[in-house]
């Protein structure tokens, strides 16, 4: 097992990392040269001049730093400057206590010290939710102090391929600052790091950066409210259960009456999945490398300047100058990308999820089962089902769904959540909450004892401390568990519940901890999850996250892909259908490649009304050409399968569902593709075309690849759409019309059509697809091959789905015939008995008539046992 990963973020200059670049450094510095305080440097080297000292990245980009005022700015491969800080300033600023208001009611922030490297010496502290559903979450940030700032290089000393410099600042105590300016690993990146000496009393630091009203800022994770943050101010800090305000929005939304964006309790910027990361418009991407709360001014208190604030007594952040896609890739190729999932997780996916406030267990099941039997009634079966309830179920019954699920060759996923809990809500057991309180896997109070609270199931709980190498063992134990149980992924939920005031096993308190905690949590799945496959060649396992945070590496390292939280059963731009496409396109350029949106929405429980056929079917189109396709179902009403509206549902899904497949093995190879590159799946507008100011204002369209565009209808009661076409020429694949972009043409969208088009010319999913389709031969004739490895096979039962077709006898059966249903879509069950009184069931599932990989399963009879599905009509 392993133990505590150390974490992404430490002292900005770690010893480690400067005593490996101090033994390169011996063999750079020059003996002589030595002129006027500086020290001459071969070119391609650090040049140390008596003005300005530069820093050259690996490829061409470099940072420039000048002596006196201090002032570090950075240039991309031409030369040409794309980042400066703002001048400095000989003045202090008192920072008088104020509170900033973050719950219901969004505060105006205090004043700010826009300045090169400034600090506050005094207090920063945060308020905090304390239980129930949006435990974690801020009620306000309050900072008092003086702030100060870098003013003069006092010394430079160059080590490695960077270099360390002392400055001087404005504090009357003398303090100085330590920063060491060095390239990346390897691209055009280049790391800042910087600390107060002494860094007693110092509660933030910051550094500021001139602007233009017309940059944009991109980027910044799971965010709602719009695809470019330009004038915006907000916290990075994981919140959860922010929700638009439905029919109640006159009640909620005080500080912004009307606004479609508004989110409660914490505001319309609040996130589940932070990323303290953009790219701008100016040429350069941005990553601020610490895990503690940061405060963002993007323009907003100025439009000359912008401003990153972290609550630490040290800063750490990394400049990539170059275009989109380069800034892009450098910065995901430190943070990490969502490596490619199995094939299959990309086909369909549906979840049987627990109502809310209790689903009993023996209902529960019913539903499952009830699932199972309308998947053979519709012959609409996914490539996965998860069964979230599965702590409810006693290990024989959820054997024996499992068996019926794999027996129809479709994967079984469960369910996981970062805490333990008193609850009985079926998604974990009071009796690991019991278990980890007692072996001391939780985080503490001060005093060593528990950290306990309310969580949102309305039962005491605890966080589980996944700095503690034994409740890491612990936990990977219990994923292990699952897998072995036959499970091939899992949702794994929660993560933004960490409090300040929370202690943990490495020494770190919940100031830390509250955004690098699913870090640590999800590469602890990663870990035991790619040891199992090591383990088990002939399984590929799936898991799916909530809350993340960037870090080198991040939690995108680890995940298998994100769902965006808990989405509201409505249109909103808020939180629910229209918010999901910036939310996809806002994280999926920091290396969140796997979105996964709740068809249909979650949140139906108050002022939300129950999901209607429209917003299912509309929402379900949206999914269609996104990198997974997930039914999940909202917290009231239970999932709302497409068998729970009326035939024509069921019709339209499942032409979504095709749809999808269609686009699989195209959305499979640009995954591969970002997992190389960072380039996203989905890709926003702005991204293709950094010179339209027109595709930079769509929020409501994405690019899949290069030659699909997709723009999903988000009205309700609409049945035509207005999309932006860029330049180029454009077909809608499905009527053969074509369009020549730039233009905005009104398109019909039925409730049965998703509008999306080709690039004229192409064919991407035809193209896509490493082997063409066999031609669909429907009810043709079947020939299959008995193997006889585990003895002569005598007997052999034949099944479409869970009707038994035929039953042959002989002295050594080596062939059996079969002849397929009139549908594209089936499976069929092979039970083969042997003289040797062995039983070998094996299953295929056929997608388009093609077979998929056959899943065999062999067991001694003993006594004569009944074949797993009933034969029907008997």
């Amino acid at each position: 097992m392993v133990g505590a990963p150390p974490a992404p973020w430490g002292p900005p200059a770690p010893p480690a990392r400067i005593g490996r670049a101090a033994l390169v450094a011996v063999g750079l510095l020059l003996g002589a040269g030595a002129l006027c305080g500086f020290t001459a440097r071969a070119q391609g080297a650090v040049s140390i001049g008596p003005t300005e000292i530069v820093v050259p990245a690996h490829q061409g980009a470099r940072a420039i730093i000048a002596r006196n005022p201090f002032g570090l700015a950075f240039a991309d491969s031409s030369g040409r400057r794309v980042l400066n800080e703002v001048p400095a300033t000989p003045t202090p600023l008192p920072v008088p206590p104020l509170a900033q208001a973050q719950f219901g009611t969004i505060g105006p922030p205090g004043p700010a010290l826009y300045a090169p490297l400034g600090f506050l010496v005094g207090t920063q502290s945060t308020s905090q939710t304390q239980a129930g559903e949006w435990e974690g979450n801020l009620n306000a940030v309050t900072e008092t102090g003086a702030a100060y700032s870098a003013q003069a290089v006092l010394d430079a000393t160059p080590v490695g391929d960077g270099v360390r410099l002392t400055l001087a600042t404005n504090d009357p105590s003398g303090r100085r600052l330590a920063l060491l300016v060095s390239p990346t690993g390897s691209g055009n990146g280049l790391r800042v790091s910087a600390t107060p000496t002494p860094d007693t009393g110092v509660a933030t630091m910051s550094d500021s950066f001139s602007s233009t009203p017309q940059e944009a800022f991109r980027g910044f994770g799971g965010r709602h409210n719009s695809l470019d943050q330009q004038g915006s101010e907000f916290y990075n800090f994981l919140q959860q259960e922010n929700v638009g305000s439905g029919s109640a929005q006159g009640l909620t939304a005080p500080a912004a009456p009307g606004q479609d964006r508004y989110l409660f309790p914490n505001g319309p910027y609040a996130a589940y999945y932070v990323q303290s990361s953009f790219v701008s418009s100016a040429g350069y991407g941005f990553l601020l490398d610490r895990a503690e709360i940061s405060h963002w001014r993007l323009d907003s208190d100025r439009p000359d300047a912008w401003q990153t604030e972290v609550a630490a007594p040290a800063i750490d952040y990394v400049v990539a100058p170059g275009d989109g896609a380069s800034a892009i890739g450098q910065l995901t190729q430190m943070t990490g990308r969502q490596p490619a999932p199995p094939d299959w997780a990309v086909g369909s996916i549906l979840d049987r999820l627990v109502k809310f406030p209790s689903d009993p267990p023996a209902q529960y099941q019913a539903e499952v089962q009830d699932d199972i039997d309308n998947m053979d009634r519709y012959h609409l079966y996914p490539a996965a089902y998860r069964i979230e309830a599965w702590q409810f179920l006693a290990r024989p019954v959820l054997a024996h769904l499992i068996s019926e699920l794999k027996s129809r060759g479709i994967h079984p996923l469960l369910y996981f959540r970062a805490f333990v809990g008193q609850d009985t809500t079926g998604t974990d057991t009071p009796s690991a909450y019991d278990e980890a309180l007692a072996k001391g896997l939780v985080a503490t109070h001060s005093d060593g004892s528990p950290y306990t609270f309310i969580s949102n199931f309305n039962a005491n709980a605890a966080q589980i401390d996944f700095t503690n190498p034994a409740a890491v063992t612990w936990w990977q134990g219990r994923v292990r568990e699952a897998l072995d149980l036959g499970a091939d992924g899992f949702m794994q939920d929660f993560g933004e519940q960490v409090l300040t005031d929370m202690h943990f096993h490495d020494g770190s308190t919940g100031a830390t901890m509250h955004n690098l905690l699913p870090v640590l949590y999800h590469r602890a799945t990663r870990d035991v999850v790619g040891a199992f496959e090591r383990a088990h060649p002939g399984r590929r396992i799936f898991f799916y996250t909530r809350a993340g945070y960037t870090g080198t590496p991040g939690s995108a390292a680890y995940e298998g892909g994100n769902f965006p939280g808990d989405e509201t059963t409505d249109w909103s731009r808020a939180s629910g259908l229209a918010s999901q496409t910036p939310d996809m396109l806002n994280r999926t350029i920091g290396g969140a490649l796997g979105y996964t949106t709740d068809i249909g929405g979650y949140f139906d429980v108050g002022p939300y009304t129950a999901t209607t056929k429209e917003l299912f079917l509309r929402w379900a189109e949206w999914a269609a050409l996104s990198p997974l396709f997930r039914l999940h179902g909202s917290a009231a009403a239970g999932t709302h399968t497409p068998w729970s509206y009326d035939a024509d549902t069921v019709r339209i899904y499942k032409a979504l569902t095709q749809l999808h497949l269609q686009a699989r093995q195209l959305i499979l190879n640009l995954w591969r593709q970002g997992q190389r590159t960072g380039l996203p799946i989905t890709r926003p507008l702005w991204l293709a075309y950094p010179g339209d100011p027109q595709a930079a204002q769509q929020d409501q369209e994405w690019l899949l690849g290069p030659d699909v565009l997709v723009a999903p209808v988000v009205t309700q009661g609409a049945t035509a759409r207005t999309v932006y076409l860029p330049a180029g020429c454009w077909q809608e694949p499905d009527t053969g019309a074509r369009y020549r972009g730039p233009s905005s043409p009104t398109v019909d969208a039925p409730i049965e059509r998703l509008p999306y088009f080709f690039r004229c010319a192409t064919q991407p999913f035809r193209a896509a697809r490493a082997t063409p389709r066999p031609r669909c031969r429907q009810g043709g004739r079947l020939r299959f091959k008995v193997h006889q490895n585990n003895g002569r096979v005598i007997r052999v039962a034949l099944y479409i789905g869970r009707r038994r077709i035929r039953t042959v006898r002989g002295r050594r059966i080596t062939h059996v015939t079969l002849r397929a249903p009139r549908r594209a879509d089936f499976s069929v069950r092979i039970v083969a008995f042997t003289a040797k009184h062995k039983r070998v069931a094996s299953v295929r599932r056929y997608r388009h008539c093609t077979k998929g990989r056959p899943h065999t399963v062999v067991s001694h009879r003993g006594r004569r046992r009944r074949p797993s599905h009933r034969p029907r009509g008997r």
